[in-house]
């Protein structure tokens, strides 16, 4: 499923029961989640500053997990904090926002946004894939994953084909979520590879690859890993998508 937003709605999310996760099923998302997204980094980044950014990193949990399995410096930044901190490992997180990145130009190589793009107004697009192009040296990469919001189950709310429904009707059927998330403060919107693609061809980039993605049974709740396994059987209507898009250098 995707990210959660602060420790009380993580709370909400995992109950175990249902369409909603357990915490050992969410600790195996997020180990699927880091090994194939650090696999793609260091396939494609190329060493300049050494240094990388997790823009929506929360408590760092990702964050410490990209270090951990990458050679690269890594830092957060998380538009839910108050004021600077640091992960559990150390590293330092603080308040920001994609569309107005408090780095320097030219100072990272390599960026993830996992599962965060959804989050971003869309009226923010393009102010943050700029934004982003910025702060990365010549030949740097943003790596990250989005959500199907076509997904049968959809990933924030885990109602039935909420993606189809009418932004103005959402809140409406927002009400039958088991989350026991508020509607507002999931603020996440109807988002496709296609808008990240759209966003990131403005800001400058070339694209990498894009790809669909999976997660793997266990991090399925147990009440729907039937359906699970044969969706990955079938191979149709991917879970989510991943990508690269690599600042030109020159």
């Amino acid at each position: 499923m995707d990210k959660l937003v602060g420790t009380k709605q993580e709370a909400d999310a995992l109950q175990g029961r249902g369409v909603l996760q357990s915490e050992d099923e969410w600790a195996a998302r997020n180990r699927h989640l880091v090994e194939s997204l650090s696999s793609l980094m260091n396939e494609h980044v190329r060493f300049r500053t050494g240094k990388a950014l997790d823009i929506g990193c929360q408590n760092g949990e990702l964050t410490d997990s990209y270090a951990a399995a990458t050679a690269l410096g890594w830092q957060g930044l998380e538009p839910d904090l108050e004021c600077p901190t640091r992960s559990r490992a150390g590293l330092q997180m603080q308040p920001g926002v994609a569309h107005d990145l408090p780095f320097g130009d030219q100072s990272f190589d390599c960026i993830a946004l996992a599962n965060v793009f959804e989050h971003i107004k869309p009226v923010l697009h393009n102010a943050s894939m700029e934004e982003i192009y910025r702060v990365l040296v010549p030949g740097g990469i943003l790596v990250g994953q989005i959500p199907n919001p076509y997904f049968p189950i959809e990933s924030h709310s885990r109602l039935p084909f909420f993606g189809f429904v009418p932004r103005k009707l959402q809140p409406l059927y927002w009400k039958l979520t088991p989350t026991g998330w508020d509607f507002e403060k999931a603020h996440f919107f109807i988002t496709t590879i296609g808008h990240v693609k759209k966003a990131a061809a403005a800001a400058g980039f070339s694209m990498v690859l894009a790809q669909d993605f999976n997660y793997r049974a266990e991090a399925v709740p147990k009440a729907l890993r039937w359906a699970a396994r044969l969706h990955s059987r079938l191979g149709v209507v991917p879970w989510a998508w991943q990508f690269v898009f690599r600042r030109m250098e020159h």
